[in-house]
This record gives C-alpha cells, sequence and structure tokens, in this order.
C-alpha cells in the first residue's frame, strides 16, 4: 500500500496531484489551509483512505507532527511526501517589500517543506520504500527581477534535499529528488499576471503575460500524471 503526504492541495498542481494520488487508491493525507468541496466529499465517502489536514503550512509548529504521521504511514510499503505548496509572492523590488511578505515566503516555500521532511523521514515506517519530492522551479536556477524571494526560496530548497539525498545515497529504499513542473495554467500563474498589472517591479512582466495566449501553460492534471508515473510510480 501506498502513503502520499501532498501539500497545498486546494487548485493548480496540488489538486491535480491529490486527484491522481486517490484515483489510484493511494492512501491520502492533504496538508493546508483550504480544501475544495469535492475533496471534503471524498475524505467523508472514504475516510480511512482520505485525510485532511487543516493548517496554516506557514505556521511550522503547527504542520503535523511525529504521532500524526506515524499513524497515518502505519503498514504502508511505499511512503512519499510531496511539497507542493508555494507563493511566489512577493514580487517587487528589495527595499520595498513588507517583513510580513518575506517571512511567510521563507516560511512556506522554505522553512515548512524542511521541517516537514526531518518530521516524515523520522515517522516513515524502516522497511518501506522512502519518496520525497520537493516541486521547484526554474527559478531556483535564474534570476528573475522582482522574484528574490520565490528564487532565493527555491534555489535554498534544492540545495537542502540535495544534501539530504547526498546524506542517504546508500540507502536504496529512499529517492529525494527536485521535480521542476514548468509553466502551468494554475492560481499562481493568474498571481503573476495579476502582479504584472500593478506598478509592482517586474521588468519580466510581458513573458508571463503573454504565456497564456502562447500556450505556454501545460494542464496541471497532466503535469501531475508525469511527476507520479516517473518518481512514485
Amino acid at each position: 500500500m501506498r502513503a502520499v503526504v501532498i501539500t497545498g492541495v486546494s487548485r493548480g498542481l496540488g489538486a491535480a496531484l491529490f486527484d491522481v494520488s486517490s484515483a489510484r487508491g493511494d492512501r491520502v493525507l492533504a496538508v493546508g489551509r483550504h480544501f475544495s468541496p469535492q475533496q471534503q466529499l471524498l475524505r467523508d465517502e472514504r475516510p480511512g483512505d482520505v485525510t485532511l489536514f487543516s493548517t496554516d503550512i506557514a505556521d511550522a509548529h503547527w504542520l503535523p507532527d511525529y504521532d500524526t504521521l506515524r499513524g497515518f504511514l502505519r503498514d504502508a510499503d511505499e511512503v512519499v511526501l510531496i511539497h507542493n505548496a508555494a507563493v511566489v509572492e512577493p514580487i517587487g523590488a528589495v527595499g520595498r517589500l513588507t517583513t510580513e511578505a518575506i517571512t511567510n515566503a521563507i516560511a512556506v516555500n522554505l522553512t515548512a517543506p524542511v521541517v516537514l521532511t526531518n518530521t516524515f523521514l523520522r515517522a516513515a515506517p524502516s522497511d518501506a520504500r522512502v519518496r520525497v519530492l520537493f516541486i521547484s522551479s526554474g527559478a531556483a536556477h535564474r534570476i528573475i527581477d522582482g522574484w528574490a524571494l520565490y528564487c532565493t526560496t527555491k534555489a535554498a530548497g534544492e540545495t537542502f534535499f540535495d544534501v539530504v539525498a547526498s546524506q542517504v545515497r546508500d540507502e536504496e529504499r529512499i529517492s529525494i529528488v527536485n521535480v521542476d513542473p514548468g509553466q502551468m495554467d494554475t492560481g499562481m500563474q493568474e498571481n503573476i499576471r495579476r502582479v504584472a498589472g500593478t506598478g509592482a517591479y517586474f521588468p519580466g512582466r510581458q513573458r508571463w503575460v503573454d504565456a497564456p495566449a502562447e500556450g505556454r501553460l501545460a494542464d496541471p492534471l497532466a503535469v501531475a500524471e508525469r511527476i507520479l508515473k516517473e518518481h512514485a510510480a
């Protein structure tokens, strides 16, 4: 049996990962602040297979703890953790960002994955296959003016998971990977286009404004199917 933990499932890629995982019969623990009516209905219909853990991912103290994860992962022969939750904002010039926006981006994009991975690896059954996926971005590898926090937290996240991967390199049952899903038709892209319409510092805005018309946004469901097939099949 496969047990899958996914963060940020209310929409976009996270919702698609939830749909694909639950449809193939995985036991799913969804972590986030909001859940769709369909996800809540599925939880009610399959309470033994679907758990919705409501929390503010920006507060690491309220992420699933050891006991919660240990209980959820029980009896699984494969356990998967997918760090999908992320925020692209704040977008703008450093020097004009709010402290609240800065700390929230670091908490969601970096602190939460680090803390949850640490707990997950302790809670995972000792004989289970372990898969940890960090949904990253091309922004981890290139400078995008105005995206200081997103670029920084994604790059830092990849470094953390590269270090963890090195730590477990001799354990064949454990896989730690960074995954760049590419541009997708998601709420994050809508947020980027919204900010592009404001006066925020964002010199490369037109590339993101033109993405839908140019057909550069992939279907999140197709991306979710590919990710799970490649890394957690």
